[in-house]
């Protein structure tokens, strides 16, 4: 949460007092309120953006992955030298654009770990070692009708990804590693 509340004041800052440098750079009127607020637009789509990264199973990537990323050819002098320089805005916009990210990335991967925090019961992990034992002498994909008591342990371990949990006619059959 802490990086996530880092890369939202990040993007706040950036957005709010770059665009206002610039237009007092060139000497543009600009109202009261309207950079706090089109920072604070700039925010919600960071959101959404990031929102749909994360629902797609994709966040942080490397510089290599980006789109920012070029390779001009290391064939000539001229390609090298414009590759050099063209490194020189890309790299910058690259980190940029991965500290405005983190804000509703690390937002969201917070949420999803709480959200699967397992519940601190008293000899739970008792009862889940058992299960789990029993489940490895087993040997073999089982379903809930095999194991009617075991049933929140069972989850509870598939979460943990202890055992391999699969629900593909509907059913969900399960099985341990051995």
């Amino acid at each position: 949460m802490a990086g996530s509340g880092i890369g939202y004041a990040a993007a706040y800052f950036f957005f709010r007092y770059v665009p206002e440098f610039i237009a007092h750079q060139f000497r543009v009127s600009v109202p009261p309120g309207v950079f706090p607020g089109f920072a604070v637009v700039v925010l919600g789509v960071l959101t959404y953006s990031g929102y749909r990264l994360w629902k797609r199973r994709g966040g942080f990537y490397g510089y290599h992955e980006s789109s920012l990323y070029h390779d001009l050819g290391e064939d000539s002098g001229g390609g090298s030298a414009m590759d050099f320089y063209a490194h020189r805005v890309t790299g910058p916009a690259y980190v940029l654009g991965q500290l405005f990210a983190c804000g509703p990335l690390l937002a969201l991967r917070a949420v999803f770990y709480f959200r699967n925090v397992i519940p601190a019961e008293s000899g739970l992990e008792e009862r889940l070692a058992q299960v789990l034992e029993d489940l490895r002498g087993r040997k073999k994909w089982l379903g809930f009708r095999d194991c009617p008591d075991d049933r929140k342990e069972i989850l509870l371990l598939a979460r943990m990804r202890k055992i391999d949990f699969s629900a593909v006619k509907g059913e969900a059959r399960f099985r341990a590693w051995s």
